[in-house]
């Protein structure tokens, strides 16, 4: 009897993680004998354990912080996006041969699209934040044609830093970089309606990450969070439309399960199972 297909995900910590719950879900679904684990690794381990885990039949796994860069010395082959934004966090195994992928900006570009019917194509986005998860996003965000991105991060130079890379990537993209004080972010803003909250801050439950001023009735907010935190309360008191990260995580572990089965996802079901793993204890 053939042993079961093996995923999984590594990162240093992963024990708060979610998505065995979603993708077992999805795996019964679609009847699949296949199982989805924690794999902790820590960082001065992480170039032992990938040909460990070849050896020990995983088919798959994901990535987490702080491998996603530490992954690519491994691969026999990378996506072209995901090199691009120096970020994998989906890997395949086929054959033996190692394949990396990004599925965070089609995660985002769906959780978009279903939170507030908006395209990529053509419209303009404002990312608070330009740490790994903006870079991955914003990769996705020029190669599907954007057609304007304004990045806000506390230390302007590493905002102009990524602009450097997306125009390089896709020169008809504008790409304007702010610090939270600069006087000329109010009118940028006023002309973008889609915020995206890329920083962990929010996550103690009392922070703010936006000020007050920024969110206008009408806008779209999505905080890349988990749960609904200060500022999208905030947003919704103030009249704008909102939306946190979970259908992100849901729809970046839909593409990935796909890309392992080659199976379409069974995406209510892992919804669910997700929605469940979330809820509070």
């Amino acid at each position: 009897m053939a042993a079961p297909l093996k995923y999984g995900l590594l990162g240093w910590p992963v024990k708060h993680s979610v998505s065995p719950q979603m993708h077992g879900a999805g795996f019964r679904a679609l009847g699949l004998d296949a199982t989805y684990e924690l794999v902790p690794i820590e960082p001065e381990n992480f170039d032992l354990r990938i040909p460990q885990l070849v050896t020990e039949g995983f088919r798959g796994w994901n990535i987490t912080i702080p491998h996603k860069g530490a992954m690519f010395a491994h691969l026999d082959q990378v996506d072209p996006v995901a090199r691009q934004a120096e970020s994998v966090n989906t890997v395949c195994n086929r054959d033996g041969r190692l394949h990396g992928y990004s599925t965070d900006g089609y995660g985002l570009e769906r959780a978009l699209s279903e939170a507030f019917g908006i395209d990529i194509a053509g419209g303009t986005f404002i990312f608070w934040g330009t740490g790994g998860a903006t870079r991955a996003t914003a990769t996705h965000f020029v190669h599907h044609g954007a057609a304007r991105l304004v990045l806000v991060n506390r230390t302007v130079e590493k905002a102009v830093t990524l602009a450097g890379a997306l125009r390089e990537f896709a020169p008809k993209c504008e790409v304007s970089t702010y610090a939270p004080t600069d006087g000329l972010l109010p009118d940028a803003v006023a002309e973008a309606p889609t915020i995206i909250q890329a920083t962990s801050v929010g996550m103690d439950g009392e922070t703010l990450a936006i000020p007050t001023g920024f969110l206008t009735p009408g806008r779209n907010v999505m905080d890349m969070i988990y749960r609904k935190t200060p500022l999208l309360q905030a947003a919704e008191a103030a009249g704008c439309r909102v939306a946190d990260g979970r259908a992100m995580l849901l729809y970046q572990g839909v593409k990935s399960f796909e890309i392992w089965t080659d199976q379409a996802a069974p995406v209510e079901v892992m919804r669910q199972a997700l929605e469940e793993a979330l809820q509070p204890r």
